[in-house]
């Protein structure tokens, strides 16, 4: 298989560490700004994984669900092994730029197990076998409060580790969970 637990890992917090430029981090940026990250951390991951060694192509937004108006964030085709699907979440400080001010830390982890239901329960039979994963980025620590008080009780296996991230005069402990799923 060319795509791990730990090589998902490694790859994002790379991406995390890359983009800290002596006091700034475009990431913790990005995340604080109205409409949020995710989007510009899937188009920076998928350049990530492009260049990976063994991978044949990476796909974003596909259809590998039974509802097919549901998308996998990611999926990953390897020379030797299935395809893998990747699921992404991003805590932001604004869920939506219609929002104000609106944070939802606490229930991080609420988002985080729908996507670990969805690629565990409704995957098509093309890919219900294929390997699967949850990729959660958090830097609050009500978020991360809420990803360590229900991970360890889930009956999931996982994968955690911590960047201390400095920007706006603050250090941030961006805090990566790579979830395993299995149909």
């Amino acid at each position: 298989m060319c795509t791990s637990s730990k090589q998902l890992m490694g790859w994002t917090l790379g991406l995390i560490a890359k983009e800290q430029s002596g006091d700034t981090n475009k990431f913790i940026s990005a995340v604080l700004q109205k409409g949020g990250a995710e989007g510009w951390v899937q188009v920076e991951l998928n350049e990530i994984y492009k260049t990976l060694p063994n991978v044949i192509w990476v796909q974003r937004e596909q259809h590998i669900f039974k509802n097919a108006s549901e998308k996998v964030d990611f999926l990953i085709k390897c020379k030797d092994g299935p395809s893998t699907c990747v699921e992404l979440k991003v805590e932001s400080l604004f869920q939506s730029a219609d929002q104000g001010r609106s944070t939802m830390p606490h229930t991080q982890w609420r988002t985080v197990g729908d996507d670990v239901a969805k690629l565990s329960n409704d995957r098509n039979d093309t890919y219900r076998n294929e390997p699967a994963y949850v990729v959660a980025i958090v830097w609050s620590n009500e978020a991360i409060s809420g990803m360590d008080g229900w991970l360890p009780h889930s009956g999931l296996t996982y994968e955690r580790e911590q960047f201390l991230a400095t920007a706006e005069r603050s250090q941030w402990a961006v805090t990566v969970y790579v979830i395993t799923v299995t149909a």
